[in-house]
C-alpha cells in the first residue's frame, strides 16, 4: 500500500479510533450490538463538543523539496548498508 509523505491526517485517524478503544471499548460491557453503537455515538457526540476543534491546513500542495535532492542522511547510509549484508 502507498502512502504519500504529507498523510499526516492518517495520524490523527489512529489517535481518534485509539481513544475511542481506550474510553469506550475496553472500559464497556454491551447487551448487544446496538447498545455498543448507541455507546459509541454517544461517546463521539461528547468527543466532538468538548474537545474537536478546527485544524488549519498548512500544506500548499507542492513540492517540499526543489532545486537539488537532498543527499541521503549518514543515518539512512548506515541501515542501508545494514539491510545490505542481510541478504
Amino acid at each position: 500500500m502507498y502512502l504519500p509523505k504529507h498523510t499526516s491526517w492518517l495520524n490523527q485517524v489512529e489517535i481518534v479510533f485509539g481513544v475511542i478503544m481506550r474510553k469506550v471499548v475496553r472500559r464497556g460491557s454491551f447487551t448487544s450490538t446496538e447498545d455498543l453503537k448507541d455507546k459509541l455515538t454517544r461517546f463521539i457526540a461528547y468527543f466532538n463538543e468538548m474537545f474537536a476543534k478546527p485544524f488549519r491546513w498548512t500544506y500548499t500542495g507542492r513540492p517540499l523539496q526543489t532545486g537539488e535532492q537532498r543527499k541521503t542522511s549518514k543515518r539512512r547510509q548506515r541501515f542501508q548498508r545494514i539491510n545490505d549484508l542481510r541478504y
